[in-house]
């Protein structure tokens, strides 16, 4: 079958045009901080259910205006590869609802034989747990926890971007690294914490779209290839 050049070209600028479309309609792109209050005991992280935008804190891509949104606990995840749809919606002052999935909870980055140490600069993970503390001062320590997921406009099926949250504890936990491993492992939960948080995401094409810019490439191919046969 021969294709006349100038139909063939327009079916190429059709796919090209809704390949390019299909992926500016949904990808989620930017960064939002957000920052809000957390409880946390031996198996469960409790976000208090709404946050709001850190103060002084910038907002942009998909994200910009961002003024809020809500959060979901997690209990007795652990580390690793997760399901937990809807996490987190960024829906106040954002021009749309943008819905992050989480699918990946990362393990911290502190050793075991540190949570024994009281020293400052030391970096604590208790087994299999999400969180790196720093024991700060003598007195005092913070955490930080790594979230990683998909964020989403309307539905992920029409696209979803690569997303990382970094959060990190504001209000620092009085005590040193023992007591706080030992205050959690007798069952008790440290409350009234402060965190914030930074999201950064990057589009990625959904499969519809990677399937037209392939045709697109491998027909810009062919109409090469026929004019340096002309």
């Amino acid at each position: 079958m021969k294709f006349k050049g100038s139909l063939f070209a327009g079916l190429l600028a059709t796919a090209v045009f809704f390949n390019a479309g299909s992926a500016r309609a949904e990808a989620v792109t930017g960064q939002a901080n957000i920052a809000g209050n957390v409880n946390v005991d031996a198996t469960s992280i409790v976000f208090n259910p709404t946050f709001t935008n850190t103060p002084g804190a910038l907002e942009t891509g998909s994200f910009a205006g961002l003024t809020g949104g809500t959060i979901m606990s997690l209990t007795g995840t652990g580390t690793g590869a997760v399901n937990v749809p809807g996490f987190i919606h960024f829906t106040a002052g954002v021009a749309a609802p943008i819905t992050f999935d989480l699918t990946f909870i990362a393990p911290g980055v502190g050793t075991q034989a540190a949570c024994a140490s009281s020293t400052p600069g030391s970096l604590c993970t208790p087994a299999n747990s999400p969180f790196t503390l720093l024991q700060l001062t003598s007195s005092t320590v913070v955490a930080s926890l790594q979230l990683n997921g998909n964020a989403y406009i309307g539905s992920p099926s029409t696209g979803s971007s690569d997303t990382r949250g970094v959060f990190s504890t504001q209000t620092v936990v009085g005590g040193t690294l023992p007591e706080i491993i030992s205050t959690l492992s007798s069952g008790h939960s440290i409350n009234g914490i402060t965190y914030s948080a930074s999201f950064s995401a990057s589009p990625v094409p959904e499969p519809a779209s990677m399937l037209l810019m392939g045709l697109g490439l491998a027909g810009a191919g062919l109409v090469a290839r026929r004019k340096s046969k002309a």
